[in-house]
């Protein structure tokens, strides 16, 4: 005599059920809640669809014990917490963290290297699967010592030269030649470039990237108009009334950041010029509440803060999946145009 079959549970969906619904094994769910394995595109947005149509959860206790993983990230950084630029890095991450069932755990050590290292200790502790170091300016960094002890990558930063730790930085070449490229384009072959500090690694290779661009255009680049500042609204306000005291002055200027690049607008308008009927300015940032709100509202390249914090979870996540190093990665910005940048006058 057969025997009778087992009455259906009303209780909470299981990954029987989600197999079942997505037409797949319970083995693939469990991979596709895991992150382990190699599922199909299609297969696994099956599973997706049907994991958010039954509501399934999968048990985060029994999950993290059987994969010995906490499903938490360790974020730390060196002030950018309280940068309204550079914040959008965590933005990024831990919105695409969140996403994917992972938590952040950030530690703000404000370049303490005391804080630094015990901030690494506590996350370990608390049994993080990958950890991320996200920079507020891009720079040199010295990681404590166990900083590699899981799965770990730099934001926005590259490791001294005794660590090997894959970083996500923006491409600064590339920010370079577009900010040129958004005069070029109009028709300016009087450019100068007003920017950082000499050693500056973002101002090196921005630098290198507007060389580049003029040389591919065929405009010769006069040395007198590469002038370094210091990033502040005075130190572009200061070059610009020097660059425009000459007696053929440029008719485009590439400004090393927006703050130098309002300090460029004040100082043109003080000479009664127009902004860009006389004067084409370009900047660099995308500063949140200072480049749409300056008047003209200015051309930027912005650094793509949001996105690197994004990629490098997901870098961080794949890893982890995968059983591999995490991958670095080069993420570019954006050439935002506005109102500071016209065709030339007439000669």
């Amino acid at each position: 005599m057969p025997l009778p079959s087992r009455p259906r549970r009303s209780g909470k969906p299981t990954m029987m059920d989600v197999g079942r619904l997505a037409g797949v094994s319970q083995s693939t769910v469990s991979h596709v809640v895991n992150r382990t394995g190699k599922i199909p595109p299609e297969t696994e947005k099956r599973v997706r669809e049907a994991i958010g149509n039954l509501g399934f959860q999968p048990n985060e206790t029994a999950r993290n014990l059987r994969l010995k993983r906490s499903h938490t990230i360790g974020l730390v950084t060196d002030g950018i917490a309280s940068s309204p630029l550079a914040g959008r890095v965590l933005l990024g991450a831990e919105e695409f963290a969140w996403e994917n069932g992972y938590l952040l755990l950030l530690v703000d050590a404000e370049r303490n290297s005391e804080i630094e290292s015990a901030a690494v200790d506590t996350l370990l502790a608390r049994q993080v699967d990958g950890m991320l170091y996200a920079a507020l300016s891009w720079r040199e960094v010295e990681l404590p010592e166990n900083f590699s002890s899981v799965p770990s990558l730099l934001i926005n930063a590259w490791p001294s030269p005794a660590r090997e730790v894959p970083a996500i930085v923006p491409a600064e070449v590339e920010g370079g030649r577009a900010a040129a490229r958004a005069v070029i384009e109009m028709g300016h072959r009087r450019i100068a470039f007003l920017g950082g500090p000499p050693q500056d690694p973002a101002r090196i290779e921005r630098e290198i990237g507007f060389r580049e661009a003029l040389t591919a255009a065929g405009i010769p680049v006069n040395g007198s108009w590469i002038l370094s500042g210091d990033y502040e609204i005075r130190s572009g306000h200061a070059l610009t009334h020097g660059i425009l005291d000459q007696a053929a002055p440029p008719t485009a200027l590439v400004c090393g950041n927006d703050r130098m690049a309002v300090g460029a607008i004040t100082a043109a308008l003080e000479r009664g010029l127009r902004i860009p009927a006389d004067v084409s300015i370009v900047g660099y940032d995308d500063q949140e509440n200072l480049a749409d709100q300056v008047l003209p509202a200015l051309t930027t390249v912005s650094i793509p803060h949001y996105e690197m914090g994004r990629v490098a979870v997901m870098n961080l996540l794949d890893a982890l999946a995968s059983g591999k190093a995490p991958a670095g990665a080069v993420v570019p910005g954006m050439l935002i145009r506005r109102d500071s940048v016209s065709n030339p006058k007439p000669a």
